[in-house]
């Protein structure tokens, strides 16, 4: 049986070894084996018989490795096959991926029938007492669910799109809302990530045409998020919205262009898409009046003092506090902008007021934009192993953010 093995002995399963290693592990697979399935290994077949060996997969790896098997799954169009072995090492690891919902969502007994991974059930359910919070598991948002299907197939666009923010508002609160309510004592925030994360879950599933995959979790030192799709990215779904009417000075791919033609980074055509669509998603989400990509990005990063990682296709980038001086304007205009379009929708200025201060606004994030991504870049070009972005060859198609927020005492 040919296959890549998940775990590695004293190595973490963690997002940066997903993106780093893992894929590529798998990439170098389908070209060594371009017409067999692909099988996966809890471990590799020469450690079953170890016995002091360390395992570990961080929770927040969990949405990416489940949005990877499920591409997998539908190019093959079958279940992809994990070998799972219950030994003395790996007990700890199977018993956590089964509390967290890991094999519920991806065998064939959810409700949707993902069926995404085919497995051995005998190896689970026989593990000691659950000492794992209730909170702490992969949830899963498609819009095969029934009771969004019915309740969104004779809406348009627009009237979808609020049917579903509403619903997932209320499932964020549920799922999500405890840690939250742990993680930070300032309900403004707390309120804030609920509604962005609702945001969030509604392009995965409407205009990214994509399952979506999501997990929160909370430890002594951290709080940590992780939510990932594997639709059609960042590029396409801005192409598929439709853009609000009153938002007369964007044009669409206007910043992405301009930094493709004038700002130099010497990569790939595709890993440079992937990049610069990350950034045109950020600007047209400074520039809308729901909070979103933007809001979420900068309230982790300079509220919470956290770490942002936002991956798309080929690239990623990695948003903390060390661009805080670019980040505190792009902030301070974000606000402008939002409270411009409240203005507006409250009908205190009419559509000339609100047009004239949202162009110079327009205008004046436009530019603060490339000076952010310029700085980025050079960084990059000077020093890219400390640089604040990861470009891959190996694709992994849709759109992936992490969440790191240290606890404070």
């Amino acid at each position: 049986m040919k296959g890549v093995p998940i775990l590695l002995n004293n190595k973490a399963f963690t997002p940066f070894h997903f993106y780093s290693s893992f894929l590529g592990s798998v990439a170098s697979f389908y070209r060594q084996f371009p017409q067999e399935k692909i099988t996966f290994f809890l471990i590799g077949e020469d450690e079953k018989e170890s016995f002091f060996h360390t395992y570990y997969f961080d929770p927040i790896s969990i949405p990416l490795f489940l949005s990877l098997a499920d591409q997998l799954s539908k190019f093959h169009k079958e279940s992809i096959t994990l070998q799972l072995y219950n030994t003395h090492s790996t007990k700890k690891v199977l018993a956590f991926l089964d509390r967290s919902d890991f094999f519920k969502i991806s065998g064939d007994f959810h409700k949707f029938h993902k069926n995404i991974l085919s497995f051995n059930k005998d190896f689970l359910g026989f593990f000691d007492s659950n000492k794992q919070r209730p909170e702490h598991k992969v949830r899963f948002y498609s819009l095969n669910e029934g009771v969004i299907t019915n309740s969104i197939s004779t809406l348009p666009p627009e009237q979808q799109r609020d049917y579903l923010i509403e619903y997932y508002t209320y499932k964020v609160k549920d799922h999500f809302e405890v840690i939250l309510n742990e993680s930070s004592n300032n309900k403004e925030i707390v309120f804030d990530y609920v509604q962005i994360l609702s945001e969030l879950i509604t392009n995965g599933v409407l205009h990214s045409k994509s399952d979506v995959y999501a997990l929160m979790f909370t430890d002594k030192e951290r709080t940590c998020f992780s939510i990932s799709d594997n639709g059609i990215g960042l590029f396409e779904s801005l192409k598929s919205k439709q853009i609000q009417t009153v938002n007369t000075n964007y044009k669409l791919f206007d910043l992405y262009n301009e930094l493709f033609d004038t700002i130099p980074l010497n990569v790939d055509k595709k890993i440079k898409e992937s990049f610069y669509s990350i950034f045109e998603a950020l600007y047209y989400s400074i520039l809308k009046d729901r909070k979103g990509l933007f809001d979420l990005m900068t309230t982790v990063v300079l509220n919470s003092d956290g770490y942002f990682r936002l991956h798309n296709h080929n690239a990623q980038i990695i948003i903390s506090l060390r661009m805080m001086r670019e980040l505190y304007v792009l902030v301070k205009l974000r606000g402008q902008i939002y409270d411009c379009h409240q203005k507006y929708i409250s009908k205190v200025i009419d559509r000339n007021e609100f047009e004239e201060t949202f162009s110079k606004l327009t205008l004046h994030v436009r530019d603060e934009f490339k000076k952010l991504i310029t700085n980025i870049i050079s960084n990059y070009n000077s020093d890219v192993k400390y640089s604040s972005i990861r470009l891959f060859e190996v694709r992994f198609k849709g759109v992936h953010i992490e969440v790191e927020i240290p606890k404070k005492y």
